[in-house]
C-alpha cells in the first residue's frame, strides 16, 4: 500500500507527464478571466503586447520549458494548497494565449494560478523570473496576513506579502528541488546572501522577475538595486503594488530569512 505522504508527489509526476504530452499536440484553449493582479502590457508601451505562438523576437523559453515549470511547481505546491485551503491547485495549460499576464483566482472548487503563454514568450523572460512569478501568485493564495480589502479579493494576501512569501517560503523550497531554474547568480546577490545558496537562488529569481516585469510596466522606468532600498512608509500598502524597488526589497528581505534574519521591508509594512 502506498504511503499517503507520497501521493502528492506521485500526482505531480503524472501531471508533469500529462503537460509534456500536451506540449506535443495542438489544442484549443478557452480564454481566462482577467483579475486585479494581472500583469498586462499597454500596447502603446511595447510591441510585445500580443505574442501568439510563432511570433518572432521572443524569449529563449520553449513550450517544453513552460510545461516543465508548471509541472515542477505543482509537484511542490499541490498538497500545500490543498492543506491550507481545502481546494485543489489548478494551473491551466495556456501556452497558446498570446497575452502577457499572470494572476491568481479563487473559484468554487479550486484555487487557480494562470501564467499566459505571451508572458513566457516575452523577450527577457527566464525560468527564474517565471518561477518567482508563480511563487508570487501562490503567495496571494497562502501567504497569509496582511490581506487585501478589495471586495471579492479579501481572500488574497497583499502584493507586498505575496512577494515576501515567494522569497521566504516558496522559492527556497522550489529551488532546492530544481536548482537548474536559476543557473546564474550575480555578484551583488552573492555578497548580500553571504554564501548561502538558497538565499542566492531566491534573491536572483526575484531580481530577474522585477527586471522582467519592468520592461512591460505602465510605470516610468527606474532602475532597481539590491543595495539601495526604498524609503520607509507610515501606512500599510494594502491594495496596490509597491514601487519596483520596494518589490525587490521584499524579495531581498524574504531571501535573507535563510540567514535567520526575517522581516518584511519597511517600504510597504511600516
Amino acid at each position: 500500500m502506498i504511503d499517503r505522504k507520497y501521493i502528492p508527489y506521485i500526482l505531480g509526476v503524472f501531471l508533469l507527464v500529462a503537460l509534456l504530452a500536451m506540449a506535443q499536440t495542438p489544442r484549443v484553449l478557452l480564454k481566462s478571466r482577467t483579475s486585479e493582479r494581472q500583469v498586462q502590457v499597454q500596447e502603446s508601451k511595447s510591441n510585445y503586447f500580443y505574442l501568439p505562438v510563432g511570433s518572432k523576437n521572443v524569449s529563449n523559453l520553449t513550450e517544453v520549458d513552460y510545461a516543465t515549470l508548471i509541472g515542477q511547481f505543482l509537484v511542490k505546491n499541490f498538497a500545500k494548497v490543498q492543506t491550507a485551503t481545502g481546494k485543489n491547485l489548478v494551473i491551466p495549460y495556456e501556452w497558446q494565449s498570446p497575452y502577457f499576464a499572470a494572476f491568481a483566482q479563487q473559484k468554487e472548487d479550486s484555487m487557480q494560478i494562470s501564467l499566459w503563454g505571451g508572458m513566457a514568450r516575452a523577450p527577457g523572460a527566464t525560468k527564474a523570473a517565471l518561477a518567482a512569478i508563480l511563487c508570487h501568485e501562490l503567495g496571494h493564495i497562502i501567504g497569509g496576513e496582511p490581506r487585501q480589502t478589495i471586495p471579492g479579493s479579501d481572500w488574497a494576501s497583499t502584493e507586498g506579502q505575496s512577494d515576501f512569501y515567494a522569497a521566504s517560503n516558496c522559492l527556497p523550497e522550489l529551488l532546492t528541488a530544481y536548482p537548474e531554474l536559476v543557473p546564474v547568480i550575480e555578484d551583488d546577490v552573492r555578497k548580500a546572501c553571504d554564501q548561502n545558496t538558497l538565499c542566492e537562488r531566491s534573491m536572483q529569481a526575484g531580481l530577474e522577475m522585477i527586471r522582467f516585469v519592468q520592461q512591460y510596466s505602465y510605470r516610468d522606468y527606474v532602475p532597481v538595486n539590491i543595495n539601495t532600498p526604498a524609503a520607509a512608509t507610515n501606512e500599510l500598502v494594502r491594495n496596490t503594488y509597491p514601487s519596483d524597488q520596494c518589490r525587490l526589497d521584499s524579495f531581498v528581505q524574504g531571501s535573507l530569512c535563510q540567514l535567520g534574519t526575517c522581516r518584511a521591508p519597511v517600504c510597504w509594512l511600516p
